[in-house]
């Protein structure tokens, strides 16, 4: 199986070296360019807010102080 990958790609390269030695004596030429930037564009953030969304949202947790006063309570 490797082999015959060897093969294969020693096949392809003769032929790639062929195309290109077609391209220069055609009088073809390379030209370099800059390259590309690649910029993603980032999702925008939706203006309206489900409803849905806000349940799941944490609780905020009781202040040391609330939790004193809530203990208390408990306690009474």
């Amino acid at each position: 199986m490797i082999d015959n990958q060897i093969l294969a790609s020693a096949e392809r390269q003769a032929q790639l070296d062929a195309a290109k030695a077609a391209f220069f004596n055609s009088g073809g030429q390379i030209t370099q360019v800059s390259g590309f930037a690649f910029k993603p564009v980032l999702p925008t953030r939706p203006d309206k807010i489900d409803s849905g969304t806000i349940l799941k949202r944490r609780r905020i947790s009781p202040a040391m102080a609330e939790r004193k006063i809530l203990q208390r309570l408990a306690e009474e």
